[in-house]
């Protein structure tokens, strides 16, 4: 070998060793794998090759949890019979404000998890920054992810105090649209809804109509539904429910 072939040979192998060269197999894997898979002069082989970066999936339930008062439980019981493959939690509690819900659904773990439906206030209804709050943090307690919750509007009551011209009437009127701005997808107009299945020919029930109050023929007293009502609320919630997907 003489002078000139031995230099050749000797930085072949130098160059070689150094990772240079041509654009071998054994030679592209370490490359790689020093270049960030973010580096704008990455390969497509590189890039195919990058894991994905992790996507965060929140724990879903068919199951629906109900928080709220008196008008609460009814209304539960007739959608556990419109869903029978599910568990329907009732939460309900009479005589509670919403602060008092809000405190019980904010400690329960065992269903934040669960397609969820808030429908209280109606015993501190004139407190409307105070149910604003509560369902506020309600939902808030709910599992990372999970937006599948529903915020139900006030009933007002079929007493002067409450019918259409009345102060506590417009303060309810106001807090219903206020909920309806703050959650445009997961609102449910469920008052109005009721004050529409009004019977025509019904004199009563026309005249709760001109008040703006549920119908007589769904109610026992002036705010508590009768089985009727809540049949009627229970398969709205369904419609609701249904339309989602959920």
């Amino acid at each position: 070998m003489d002078r000139r072939t031995a230099t050749t040979a000797i930085a072949s192998l130098l160059l070689g060793a150094c990772g240079g060269g041509g654009g071998g197999a054994g030679v592209a894997a370490p490359a790689a794998a020093s270049a960030p898979a973010s580096a704008g002069g990455g390969t497509a082989e590189t890039a195919s090759a990058a894991s994905p970066a992790p996507q965060f999936v929140a724990r879903v339930s068919p199951n629906v949890a109900l928080w709220g008062d008196s008008l609460t439980g009814p209304m539960g019981f007739n959608l556990q019979l419109l869903y029978p493959n599910r568990q329907v939690f009732n939460g309900g509690v009479p005589g509670e404000t919403s602060s008092q819900v809000a405190s019980r659904a904010v400690a329960d773990t065992a269903h934040d998890d669960w397609i969820t439906v808030f429908w209280y206030g109606h015993n501190n209804q004139t407190q409307s920054a105070q149910i604003k709050a509560d369902i506020a943090r309600s939902i808030a307690s709910l599992a990372p992810g999970n937006n599948r919750f529903i915020v139900m509007s006030l009933v007002n009551q079929a007493t002067p105090r409450e019918s259409r011209g009345s102060a506590d009437y417009a303060t309810i009127q106001q807090l219903n649209a206020e909920l309806a701005a703050a959650y445009p997808q997961n609102y449910l107009d469920i008052r109005s809804y009721l004050v529409g299945l009004a019977d025509p020919n019904s004199p009563q029930d026309r005249l709760d109509q001109q008040n703006d109050v549920p119908p007589s023929s769904l109610r026992f007293d002036h705010i508590h539904l009768n089985n009727e009502g809540s049949v009627a609320v229970a398969r709205k919630l369904q419609d609701f429910i249904a339309s989602k997907a959920w």
